[in-house]
């Protein structure tokens, strides 16, 4: 499979649904499944070639992941119990009376909790493409075949190879 562009050597393109785009409300378990799919290229290259072959193509993927859980637990207040329902940071620098900096403690437990969610939907993705390795094969020569499948296009595969009702998309891969 040969990426097109200059940057990623794919990329998961998340498309909310209509409801979740005029809402802007994304619950705890969307976006824990965000992470997981987010995490799909890194962890079907270790899964298929091995880490020691796994390339720099989900650099944007790795970089979406970091941000959306780093916004679940400064802004959002969705860590664990360690720090809270607080938010330790503003959705845009200067757009509220938030202090612009936590104090290293907090940032040290920030980093933490952020590693905590990332480590927790790495660990869902893998044992899911684990899980699914006839299907993962499936998108790969569908890949190979077409360069892009959609949501729909999916769904067949999942119906044909892994004989199952498609789930909706993410909250299926949530833990």
């Amino acid at each position: 499979i040969i990426p097109r562009s200059n940057g990623a050597g794919g990329f998961t393109l998340f498309t909310p649904s209509e409801d979740r785009m005029e809402s802007g409300m994304y619950s705890r378990k969307f976006l824990k499944g965000q992470l997981a799919v987010a995490l799909g290229g890194r962890v079907a290259e270790e899964l298929v070639f091995g880490g020691d072959e796994v390339t720099t193509g989900a650099s944007n993927d790795l970089q979406q992941i970091r941000n959306i859980a780093r916004r679940m637990v400064a802004q959002w207040g969705f860590s664990s119990d360690t720090l809270g329902s607080t938010a330790w940071e503003a959705p845009e620098p200067g757009m509220s009376m938030l202090p612009q900096a936590a104090s290293e403690t907090t940032e040290s437990t920030i980093d933490n909790e952020v590693a905590k969610l990332v480590t927790e939907a790495y660990d869902v993705c893998k044992r899911t493409l684990e899980e699914h390795r006839t299907l993962l094969d499936a998108v790969v020569e569908e890949l190979l075949e077409k360069e892009t499948i959609d949501g729909s296009e999916l769904d067949k595969l999942v119906e044909t190879v892994a004989l199952k009702t498609p789930n909706p998309r993410p909250e299926a891969v949530a833990a």
